[in-house]
């Protein structure tokens, strides 16, 4: 049993945070939220957490990352190319860990060369290693040379993506992951422009659905951005360059937002880049922040993910994220959600993650102060609690 005592608490539900409660957990789920009673009776055994001055909230949720791919060097997919698989999730399974220790307690790949996300999944929920719970993709579904080839499964027409699909989910994807457009670029001037048709998103996402899989898009440009939406997945990620028309459409079909600003913020201060690509940088950030302070205020739904795996973008940067978020729009306890009970639903485990409530899993995280007035708090937790198991102590 664990005992957390006198905690600010931010459920994931309620608008505002409780004070001075407390929670009580055993074996992995949450079994009493209370008002703080210091007199409450406690069996010897039960680990007490004293949370005065402290706020206690859902663990965080990674909707896009790449564990599978080191961003601290320049070619995550030369290293691919060049080391042994087993070095590779050796590699990744310390990046799963990182994340962890950050407070986040579930992820969803973004996709992985060679179904190595499979792999680490089945190491973390084995007990092998420390990590988020993973939703695995494999391999990212994209047309022949398209963008994403190099880690991902080529397919070319309705058939050939159908057939992909079901590859991946023999393979034991837990989503899907479909490369709907080029990326947006710092090293070309490559415009982000859709590159799977609508009939080929279409045919992915029912064959999907059929598998009882959700479906995540990358998609930078307008088009990309509305024909993922009206295809029906799930989520669309980055939009760095959709206008306001195609993020309407977002509204319309009920599909998330999950708009990785990490990315264009690590960039700016990326070593080593040419005059051209600094410039190249600002106009892509520029672009991407008015994006997302649009679908903000639009209404889209807006879910965490940081893509780590892009250079420069670590596992440990959720916090900042959130951060981001509120700085294009979200208020402090809408960006937080956007982490936790926004996040479960888009992945699909609200019923056992995203919030704290009785019965559901305990996973928890507690940072001290008050992280509405300053959400930087979050970069460095107490502690951090998976599935009832103090996983994480910061230094005191």
């Amino acid at each position: 049993m664990i005992f957390i005592q006198g905690a600010r608490l931010i459920d994931g539900l309620a608008d505002d945070a409780r004070p001075d409660v407390d929670v009580v957990i055993e074996d992995d789920r949450i079994v009493s939220i209370e008002p703080a009673d210091p007199e409450r009776p406690l069996p010897p055994e039960a680990t007490v957490v004293d949370a005065a001055g402290a706020t206690l909230l859902p663990g965080l949720i990674d909707c896009h990352a790449h564990y599978t791919l080191d961003p601290t060097v320049e070619d995550a997919f030369a290293l691919y190319r060049a080391e042994r698989l087993e070095t590779l999730v050796l590699r990744a399974a310390g990046m799963a860990r990182r994340a962890l220790e950050s407070g986040v307690t579930t992820a969803r790949s973004g996709g992985s060369p060679a179904n190595l996300d499979v792999v680490l999944s089945a190491a973390i929920a084995e007990g092998r290693v420390a990590g988020p719970r993973l939703l695995a993709a494999g391999p990212a579904l994209t047309i022949t040379g398209g963008h994403g080839h190099l880690f991902g499964r080529e397919a070319d027409g309705e058939l050939e993506f159908v057939r992909a699909v079901r590859a991946n989910v023999r393979d034991g994807a837990q989503v899907i992951k479909v490369v709907s457009s080029e990326a947006a670029m710092l090293t070309s001037m490559v415009a982000g422009v859709e590159e799977v048709s609508s009939a080929e998103l279409e045919a992915v996402v029912r064959e999907a659905t059929r598998l009882h899989r959700r479906v995540l898009s990358h998609a930078q440009n307008s088009e990309s951005v509305r024909r993922s939406a009206r295809a029906g997945v799930a989520s669309v990620e980055h939009a760095f360059l959709a206008d306001e028309a195609a993020l309407a459409t977002l509204v319309e079909t009920g599909t998330t937002l999950v708009p990785t600003l990490t990315v264009t913020d690590v960039w700016r201060d990326l070593p080593g880049l040419t005059a051209g690509q600094r410039e190249r940088q600002g106009e892509l950030e520029r672009l991407h922040r008015r994006a997302c302070e649009t679908a903000i205020r639009l209404g889209v739904d807006v879910a965490t993910g940081t893509d780590t795996g892009v250079r420069g973008v670590m596992p440990d940067m959720v916090w900042r994220e959130i951060v981001l978020l509120h700085d294009h729009g979200a208020s402090a306890m809408g960006a937080i959600q956007a982490a936790t009970a926004v996040a479960a639903r888009l992945l699909g485990v609200e019923a056992d993650v995203g919030t704290i409530e009785v019965g559901k899993r305990a996973d928890l995280l507690l940072v001290d102060g008050d992280p509405l007035r300053d959400l930087a708090r979050l970069e460095r937790p107490r502690l951090v609690i998976q599935a009832g198991r103090l996983v994480y102590r910061g230094a005191a």
